[in-house]
């Protein structure tokens, strides 16, 4: 089983002290749930601007917006394509967490697939790559070789049974800065490693209930500091994969860059703590938020989605919740019987 080579620095314990503070601000805010919606979808348009653009995709944050609501941008089809698989990633994130199902290899396969699907052909995408791997300078020299192709499924093994009994007594927030760095490391994939490592960790602190509701957006660190965030990860790879590199110095710049985007969600919710105070409404329940943004994100909703997200929750109180949110005024009833969905009612 892999094994993480890395010691926990006081300026990490003190990164992660401060991340769980501001987590447990985020948990127990008090916001309108119109507002907490907007909010998760407006982190679902910033994780794909932010982590495709790294990737070089040159969409502004307002058309991805508009990407994502179908607009046709013209001269930008393949960045709209782009854009647009790596939203069905993450709406695979929201759906798959819900399920508590630890991370797995399938996990892995699938987020790659969604998000490169239509940028690499086909027999690449979902599946390992076959040849070797090299990452060059702008002047083509080699600065990184990843482990030979035929020991690219073990170690994506090793690091997964890892994940799944290993790091159990690990701060949430280690884990998901080794398991970022080991991805991007073994490069297990022809093409499309970086936002793979990223999807995957989003998926892993989602599973943990560590997202922040699905509001952190941790790429914009890595995108507004691209050469820090390349820099400190070929220091620490050296020129070839070793699987004992300390990786230290990673977990404290992966640390800090995880409480930047913490500090920057917690602004943001005392403003909307706020705002809410000053409405005087009544605080919406959480399984109500809940299945809300469900809506907000995919258009709408079933009985049996709402089931899902509402587990052990009978039936029957599942359905009088969704009416609930169609009587004032939330959802819109679209279909009857089995056909019946619970749409978003812009």
């Amino acid at each position: 089983m892999y094994k993480p080579n890395y010691t926990v620095r006081n300026e990490v314990l003190n990164n992660v002290a401060e991340i769980e503070s501001i987590w447990t601000t985020v948990k127990h805010a008090h916001i309108l749930p119109e507002r907490q919606i907007e909010m998760r979808y407006r982190a679902t348009v910033e994780k794909t601007y932010y982590s495709t653009s790294i990737e070089g995709n040159r969409l502004t944050l307002k058309q991805v917006d508009a990407a994502f609501a179908g607009k046709t941008l013209t001269r930008h089809e393949y960045a709209v394509w782009e854009v647009r698989g790596y939203k069905k990633a993450l709406d695979f994130i929201e759906k798959r967490k819900l399920t508590g199902v630890r991370f797995s290899k399938e996990d892995l396969l699938k987020l790659h697939s969604l998000a490169m699907t239509g940028l690499i052909s086909e027999e690449k995408t979902g599946v390992y790559r076959k040849g070797d791997i090299y990452i060059v300078d702008q002047d083509d020299r080699v600065k990184y070789q990843g482990p030979p192709a035929k020991k690219t499924a073990r170690l994506v093994d090793d690091l997964l049974t890892w994940l799944q009994a290993g790091a159990q007594d690990i701060h949430p927030c280690i884990v998901s800065g080794i398991l970022h760095y080991q991805l991007v490391t073994i490069h297990p994939f022809s093409d499309g490693n970086g936002r793979t490592a990223r999807l995957a960790v989003m998926l892993y602190l989602g599973l943990q209930d560590y997202d922040f509701n699905s509001a952190i957006v941790l790429d914009t660190y890595y995108a507004d500091g691209k050469q820090e965030y390349y820099a400190t990860l070929h220091a620490c790879q050296g020129g070839d994969y070793n699987e004992n590199t300390d990786l230290s110095s990673w977990l404290k710049y992966y640390t800090d860059g995880f409480l930047s985007s913490a500090k920057v969600l917690s602004a943001e919710i005392k403003i909307m703590s706020l705002l809410s105070q000053d409405r005087g409404q009544t605080r919406m329940s959480v399984d109500e938020s809940d299945l809300l943004s469900y809506a907000k994100e995919f258009g709408g909703l079933t009985v049996s989605d709402a089931c899902d997200i509402l587990k052990d929750t009978p039936r029957r109180t599942v359905q009088r919740k969704l009416k609930k949110l169609v009587d004032d005024g939330y959802l819109a009833v679209r279909g009857a019987g089995k056909s019946t969905i619970y749409k978003w009612r812009e």
